[in-house]
């Protein structure tokens, strides 16, 4: 039977042609994948391409014909991505979970002669209790054909290992202290730690070090300030509260641009989230309003049930591309702030009006 890998998640020197990753958290997995994408993004030779399937949605016929496809360019690598649907329980296997003989068929055929350009990631970003036919299929695959991992939630030493050597990807240090603080506010997950570093990264400059201080004033206290302030105004849709609330943040509290950034961003994730949720029809509403806001709790009735109803109002109303749309115009106004001498102010009141007129009248953009 194959062995589940129990070192690192990619060799230093080369990819192996096809990996099956699954457990709590696989954002190191998503994260490389995008990073090595983003390094090739406009090169002539030797970019990569990534392509991504969903089980149940896409067929493995499919997904393997796309895997044998040769490149564009000669010297281009191409990504495979296939991410399987979560449990409902996760004692209880999913129907894309399982294989026809003709499917394991297809996958033993290919995984025993891969395509040289192309690399297979199988991500099931879920922990597996008891059995799985797909992993059971992938165990039983001759050495060398697949890489299996299991990825499980960083804790303890791991954790702050993790967080120091990302901070030191950004050429910075943060102190113990500081670190110890992150963890407490931001937990374990991954994907939330790596935001809360980059919004730290840039509130500190030119600072090399990332101080206690520094982790208070970005992740700490103001939180909750900027998720009641800020979010009732989106959740309103009221420019000129939107518009005052913003003004009151910036020069009477003191709030760092990027810190409100973050709350907006966050809210429009959440609603896409909730939107994306809603699509699958896995999940009733009252689990995906818990998923994207774990801390609001039914006993706090009215707030409760006004937040809940505000969220799935505009999750109904609004289109997936209309979400995105919102979350890239705050993409380019990142950028604006780091690569010009635009106002913080200025392009925020320009996104906001646009936002809430185009709420207020139920425009759409497509």
């Amino acid at each position: 039977m194959r062995a589940v890998s129990k070192g690192n998640i990619f060799d230093k020197d080369k990819l192996d042609r096809a990996y099956f990753f699954y457990g709590e958290d696989l954002y190191q997995v998503m994260q490389f994948i995008e990073d090595r994408k983003t390094a090739s993004s406009g090169q002539d030779q030797g970019e990569v391409v990534v392509e991504k399937y969903a089980l149940g949605t896409d067929t493995w016929a499919g997904i393997i014909d796309s895997a044998r496809t040769m490149p564009l360019l000669s010297s281009s690598v191409r990504l495979v991505v296939v991410e399987v649907p979560s449990r409902s329980r996760q004692n209880v296997t999913r129907e894309e979970e399982n294989l026809s003989s003709g499917e394991g068929e297809l996958l033993r055929a290919y995984l025993s002669s891969p395509s040289e350009k192309t690399v297979l990631f199988i991500l099931f970003n879920q922990k597996i209790k008891g059995l799985s036919p797909l992993l059971k299929f992938f165990q039983s695959l001759p050495e060398g054909c697949i890489r299996i991992k299991e990825l499980k939630a960083l804790k303890g030493n791991k954790i702050y290992s993790w967080i120091r050597e990302r901070v030191r990807s950004e050429a910075k240090d943060i102190d113990g202290y500081a670190c110890s603080r992150l963890v407490e506010l931001a937990g374990n997950d991954l994907r939330r730690l790596s935001n809360e570093i980059h919004k730290l990264v840039t509130f500190a400059g030119e600072k090399t070090r990332i101080s206690l201080e520094d982790v208070e004033l970005v992740s700490g206290w103001v939180k909750p300030l900027i998720e009641w302030e800020i979010i009732n105004c989106l959740e309103e849709a009221d420019y000129q509260k939107c518009l005052f609330t913003l003004d009151k943040l910036i020069r009477k509290e003191n709030i760092h641009p990027v810190v409100i950034m973050d709350r907006i961003h966050s809210f429009f994730n959440d609603i896409l989230l909730a939107k994306l949720r809603i699509q699958e029809g896995n999940k009733d509403n009252i689990s995906i309003f818990k998923e994207i806001k774990p801390h609001l709790q039914e006993k706090h009735k009215d707030l409760y049930q006004r937040k809940f109803r505000q969220v799935f109002r505009f999750a109904e109303r609004v289109s997936v591309q209309e979400l995105r749309y919102f979350i890239e115009q705050l993409k380019d106004i990142d950028i604006k702030i780091k690569s010009t001498g635009l106002s913080f102010h200025e392009l925020m009141d320009g996104f906001l009006f646009d936002y809430c007129r185009r709420r207020a009248g139920q425009e759409r953009l497509f």
